[in-house]
């Protein structure tokens, strides 16, 4: 690796009135010919220490911080190869352009009329247009070079959408869902009362009375007024011993007497949506994406390595003031 000119690291100071001598900025790392300074974490950093300062304190919230500021860091030293890449290679050409149409597609599509509205939309949520236009001429910049060194090494197949697909149908299916009534009957102090009552009503249902009259008159549950419907539920996150009791019932089926906490209870089977796994041409865009994020990942991590490998990067102190 290169060494650079020592005078880059030189501490930095902020121009105007502080007195002499005091250090309001310095370097944290040096990336080739670049820096990054303690206000360029800070600068990242402000939302970041906000939101952490509502969920910790004390050495919890000191420990967050550190391991935020690290990550930042390390997102810094990322853009700054990447940009110098992207740079070295030309990747910056005509890029203002690239950023002008977008903010202006963007206005459009936003029902802005002018770009003073623009502006001022932008300083609602604290950004300059001078600030929001660097930022995606980095992000542009970065993406060409990204897409040129990393995506286009990525190669998917119809095979290879066809196998994940046959291999992962769960993910895709729909979870069946039953929609259900319930009778509560309560229990009385020696039970047998309660459960004459129920297997009479049980005998009452399977003669063809009103399942809904039945639970109106007699149920002592929640859902009597509504008939006993107690809505639809995704049939294997029922309670194991309601799943059981329904597996086989047809629409309009009834359980036979069932004892549980709120007493003895009969359930009727109102609905059965069964689960549904939808062909491949309706899925296949959503895994060529997932298969895409698969790949990409680690064919990226090789080509940041590759860049740190052949840059020279210092990091100097901790990032405190």
């Amino acid at each position: 690796m290169r060494r650079l000119p020592q005078s880059l690291l030189l501490l930095v100071f902020l121009a105007g009135s502080a007195p002499a001598q005091q250090v309001v900025d310095r370097i944290v790392a040096q990336v080739n010919n670049d820096i990054i300074t303690l206000s360029d974490i800070n600068r990242e950093m402000a939302a970041i220490r906000r939101d952490l300062a509502s969920r910790y304190s004390g050495a919890q919230l000191e420990a967050a911080i550190k391991k935020a500021e690290e990550e930042v860091l390390e997102d810094l030293i990322r853009e700054k190869l990447l940009l110098q890449k992207a740079t070295e290679l030309g990747f910056g050409a005509n890029i203002d352009l690239q950023v002008s149409a977008y903010i202006e597609r963007m206005r459009k599509e936003s029902n802005i009329k002018d770009m003073q509205e623009f502006e001022q939309a932008l300083a609602q949520q604290g950004m300059t247009l001078a600030a929001y236009r660097d930022y995606l001429r980095k992000e542009f910049i970065k993406q060409g070079l990204i897409g040129e060194f990393v995506g286009s090494r990525i190669t998917l197949l119809s095979e290879d959408i066809e196998a994940y697909y046959n291999d992962h149908k769960a993910d895709f299916s729909t979870e069946e869902e039953v929609t259900l009534s319930e009778i509560v009957i309560p229990p009385d102090e020696d039970g047998a009362a309660a459960e004459a009552r129920a297997n009479e009503i049980h005998k009452r249902l399977e003669q063809g009375e009103s399942f809904a009259e039945l639970a109106s008159q007699y149920s002592k549950g929640p859902t009597a007024g509504k008939g006993g419907n107690i809505g639809t539920y995704v049939t294997g996150k029922l309670a194991p011993g309601i799943a059981k009791a329904i597996v086989n019932l047809k629409q309009g089926g009834i359980t036979a007497v069932l004892k549980e906490s709120p007493g003895l209870v009969i359930y009727r089977l109102d609905a059965r949506k069964p689960s549904v796994t939808p062909p491949l041409e309706e899925v296949k865009d959503k895994i060529r994406e997932r298969l895409w994020q698969q790949r990409f990942q680690p064919e990226y991590e090789r080509f940041l390595a590759q860049l740190r490998e052949d840059a020279y990067i210092q990091i100097f102190a901790e990032i405190k003031p």
